[in-house]
C-alpha cells in the first residue's frame, strides 16, 4: 500500500510567486519562505531548481488552474 505523503503542497500559483521573490534583488532567505509557506527549506531548493519548467508549464494554465494545480 502507497503512503500519503506529509506535510503541505505548494500549488503552482504559490510556486511561481515564491521565484519571482528569489529573483528580486532584495530577495528572501530560503528559510524565511520556507516557513512563510509552510514547507520545507528543501521544498522552496526544489522550486529554485526546477524553475524554468515550473515558469514554462505555469504560462500554458490559466490562474484558476494555476490554484488548483498543486
Amino acid at each position: 500500500m502507497l503512503k500519503k505523503p506529509n506535510g503541505k503542497h505548494l500549488n503552482e500559483h504559490q510556486r511561481c510567486e515564491i521565484i519571482l521573490k528569489l529573483n528580486k534583488t532584495n530577495a528572501p532567505s530560503k528559510k524565511a519562505l520556507a516557513r512563510k509557506y509552510s514547507v520545507s527549506e528543501g521544498a522552496i531548493r526544489k522550486v529554485w531548481d526546477n524553475q524554468e519548467a515550473i515558469l514554462e508549464r505555469s504560462a500554458l494554465s490559466s490562474e484558476e488552474v494555476k490554484e488548483m494545480t498543486f
